[in-house]
C-alpha cells in the first residue's frame, strides 16, 4: 500500500468525526463517562488494520518529492495526530498469547482467565511506509514481568465451577472455542522489553468471550450483554459437535430466576471467603467488610464496593480485589444489588 492511500484510508476512519459536526480537531468532545463495555463500544469503529493506523503517527512526509506533496502530507498527518487519539476502535484479538487459562486451582474451584494486550506479541508486524517490524501492545511492558504478554496483561478473572469434573468438561469443550475483542484509541507509546521493542496505544476496554455462544466470560469494564459472533459462527461444525452451536435463546429465559436466589449469592460468597479472610492474614485489620454488589442479569459483575471503616485501605482494597473473583448465574431482571457482610477475625 503506498503512502497517500494509506493516509486515505486513515482521513476516511476519522471522517465520520468530522461529518458529525466537528468543526475543527481541538473541537472534539470528551467521550461520555460509561461503566459498561457495551457503552464504550456503541460508537467505536471496527478495525482489522491497527497498523494503518499506527502509520499516521510513526510515518515521515521527508520521502515526498514534491513540496505540494510534503506540505499536503503534513497537513494530512497534523489532522490525523489530533483526530484519531479521540475516537474508539474496536478489534478483534487475533495473537495466540491474548487469552491465558492457568492450571486447575483448588482455591477457586476452577481457573484463573488472563487477558494480555496483545495486538501482536507473538510476532512483529510491519508498521508504517518503513514498514519496521514492530510489536503492538495495549500498555506499556511492566519490565519485572517474565514475558511480553505477562508484561502486558490487562485483567486477570477467576472462574469457578460446582465440581472438578465440571471444570475439565469446560476446559475441554470451552476453552477451544474463547476469543478476545479489545477497544482502544491510538497512540504511539513507544518501549522496549528485553530485546523486542514495539509501541503501545490507549487501552479502552477488553474482554473474553465464548465464539460459538456469545457468552462473555471476562470483561473490562464489565458487559451486561452477550458478545457479537463471528462471521459463520451458527454453521461452524465445531461448534456444533462441542455442544454449544448457539447462545442461549429467548425461551431459555423462562427458566431462569427473577432475581438472584439466596442461595446462589451465599454458595458465591462461600467461593471466595478463602480469599477475603486471606486480606484479613494480611494486613491483620479486624471488624465487618461489608460488600455491595451490583450483578447484571447474565451474572456479570457491573460494580463492586466495600463500606464502613475499610473503605480507602489496603484491607478493603484486598477484600474488593478478592470480591471481584464471584460469579453468579444469569437471572431475569436487568441488574440487582445486593450486600454482604464478611467478619474478619480470628
Amino acid at each position: 500500500m503506498s503512502f497517500r492511500l494509506s493516509l486515505l484510508s486513515l482521513v476516511a476512519f476519522a471522517g465520520s468525526a468530522r461529518a458529525a459536526g466537528d468543526q475543527a480537531p481541538a473541537a472534539a468532545p470528551a467521550p461520555a463517562p460509561a461503566d459498561t463495555y457495551e457503552a464504550l463500544a456503541k460508537n467505536a469503529t471496527r478495525t482489522r488494520d491497527v497498523a494503518t493506523l499506527l502509520g499516521a503517527f510513526v510515518d515521515r512526509c521527508d520521502a515526498e518529492k514534491r513540496e505540494v506533496e510534503r506540505a499536503r502530507c503534513r497537513t494530512t498527518q497534523a489532522y490525523l495526530r489530533a483526530v484519531l487519539p479521540n475516537r474508539t476502535f474496536s478489534t478483534p484479538a487475533d495473537d495466540p498469547a491474548v487469552i491465558a487459562v492457568s492450571e486447575y486451582d483448588a482455591g477457586v474451584k476452577g481457573y484463573h482467565v488472563s487477558l494480555a494486550g496483545c495486538i501482536a506479541c507473538t510476532k512483529p508486524v510491519s508498521v508504517g511506509r518503513a514498514r519496521e517490524r514492530r510489536f503492538i501492545t495495549l500498555r506499556e511492558p511492566q519490565k519485572e514481568a517474565e514475558t511480553l504478554p505477562k508484561a502486558v496483561e490487562v485483567s486477570k478473572n477467576a472462574l469457578g465451577f460446582d465440581s472438578l469434573v465440571d471444570a475439565k468438561k469446560w476446559l475441554d469443550r470451552v476453552r477451544p472455542f474463547l476469543r478476545a475483542e479489545f477497544l482502544f484509541q491510538p497512540a504511539d507509546t513507544e518501549w522496549s522489553f528485553g530485546p523486542s521493542r514495539g509501541y503501545a496505544l490507549k487501552f479502552v476496554g477488553g474482554r473474553v468471550f465464548n465464539r460459538c455462544t456469545g457468552e462473555v466470560l471476562a470483561s473490562k469494564p464489565p458487559s451486561v450483554g452477550l458478545a457479537d459472533l463471528p462471521t459463520g459462527s451458527h454453521e461452524d461444525e465445531a461448534c456444533m459437535e462441542g455442544g454449544v452451536a448457539s447462545a442461549p435463546q429467548d425461551g431459555d429465559d423462562l427458566n431462569l430466576p427473577s432475581e438472584l436466589p439466596r442461595a446462589a449469592i451465599a454458595d458465591a460468597m462461600t467461593r471466595i471467603r478463602p480469599q477475603v479472610f486471606a486480606c484479613y492474614e494480611k494486613f491483620k485489620e479486624p471488624g465487618t467488610a461489608q460488600l455491595t454488589y451490583v450483578v447484571a442479569g447474565n451474572g456479570m459483575v457491573q460494580s463492586i464496593r466495600v463500606g464502613g471503616s475499610f473503605d480507602g485501605t489496603p484491607t478493603g482494597t484486598c477484600v474488593i480485589d478478592a470480591g471481584k473473583n464471584a460469579h453468579f448465574p444469569r437471572f431475569k431482571a436487568p441488574r440487582q444489588q445486593f450486600s454482604y457482610p464478611f467478619f474478619l477475625r480470628h
